[in-house]
């Protein structure tokens, strides 16, 4: 193909999917990456940051991301990676437990996908703990971590299909009884939790809490892929470090091979861009957004199964599929909730009020309701 065919066929293709800055995307977890971030992604993407000692420098940019990360959920002086997202970073937190010898992976249903798809992998020991008002229950946890004996513990700080955010404190108490750890899947909430709620221990604050998920790519405002593993110390890290024998440094770090420094260059950007109180500003501006919206969808008489505690909002829906094809067909792309039967919207960056008051329009016409 010449070099016009090959754009031209590229052009059709993104002219078909909805995109973050054209288009009514409702429930992605990603968003417009900041100009910032995307220059930094730009500048180093082609550079391998698994050579460790040859892109030392890029090493040294990766910790001082990983503390920034780190301080939003209460650790100063962690370590870490950046990953891919929150699924690798969740497969790499339970790889760090197995190998400091915990077999059992305690988790909710509400729990991210891809802790289940985790434990499969690293084939341990998949136990379901009860849910109470859609967040782990403390007390069903405690008699199956009795029953079972130790192993890591997940919670989520903000779930997937409702935004809420589990008993890390109270979790972290039964782990302690039990010899278990705490990973925290703070892929999206941990750039909102520790602002909205900063007198909550959400984090590292509790002893047992050994690893946190917490994703650039999301709230963080980095270009795709671009998640974050923060990890207590060294010690507990260490098994991620692998023998590569034809690297100047013998090792590699992480699951991957080849790993690009665009994701840890834009982090480090961006974070130091932002700080604290730039995404303390971002996080109340989109909960804000998510109060209009949810009082938007009580006037129209829906119900919500839970109220959000970071910025996603689910709608219960009897018809669930029929409303999600006719709100495509409106050119609104929400996501479904999972749990129940219904409608996700995350209220990202690029979620305005005007994109909200549109959604809402269409969604008062497709149920047949009016608001006040």
């Amino acid at each position: 193909m010449d070099l016009s065919e090959i754009m031209s066929r590229l052009a059709e293709v993104i002219k078909s999917v909805p995109v973050h800055y054209r288009d009514g995307l409702l429930g992605s977890m990603t968003t417009q990456p900041h100009p910032v971030a995307k220059a930094a992604f730009d500048m180093f993407q082609n550079l391998n940051a698994n050579d460790l000692e040859l892109y030392g420098p890029v090493r040294e940019l990766e910790l001082e991301a990983i503390e920034e990360l780190g301080g939003y959920v209460g650790c100063r002086g962690c370590t870490g990676y950046i990953t891919s997202g929150g699924s690798e970073s969740n497969l790499a937190a339970l790889y760090l437990a197995r190998e400091h010898g915990l077999e059992n992976v305690y988790y909710a249903t509400s729990a991210h996908h891809s802790i289940a798809k985790a434990a499969r992998l690293l084939r341990m020991r998949a136990i379901e703990v009860g849910m109470r008002s859609y967040r782990v229950d403390v007390s069903s946890l405690r008699s199956l971590c009795r029953a079972n004996g130790p192993g890591v513990i997940v919670v989520t700080v903000g779930t997937t299909s409702m935004g809420l955010i589990d008993p890390v404190e109270e979790v972290s108490e039964v782990a302690g009884e039990c010899g278990s750890v705490v990973h925290v899947d703070a892929a999206l909430g941990g750039l909102v939790a520790p602002f909205m709620y900063p007198d909550r221990r959400l984090g590292f604050e509790n002893g047992p809490v050994m690893s946190v998920t917490l994703d650039p790519h999301k709230l963080g405002l980095a270009p795709i892929p671009a998640g974050g593993l923060v990890v207590r110390d060294e010690d507990w890290l260490r098994p991620l470090y692998f023998e590569a024998s034809y690297y100047p440094a013998g090792v590699q770090l992480g699951l991957l091979g080849t790993r690009s420094a665009g994701p840890i260059a834009a982090t480090w950007a961006i974070t130091k861009y932002m700080g604290r109180e730039g995404y303390s500003a971002q996080a109340r501006e989109l909960m804000r957004r998510t109060s209009r919206l949810v009082r938007g969808v009580r006037e129209l008489g829906l119900r919500l199964p839970a109220e959000p505690e970071v910025p996603v909002v689910c709608i219960e829906s009897d018809d669930e599929l029929g409303l999600l094809r006719a709100m495509r067909a409106r050119g609104l792309y929400a996501y479904r909730c999972g749990l129940v039967s219904g409608l996700r919207v995350v209220v990202m960056p690029h979620v305005t009020d005007e994109l909200i008051d549109r959604f809402l329009g269409a969604l008062g016409e497709l149920t047949g309701r009016r608001g006040p």
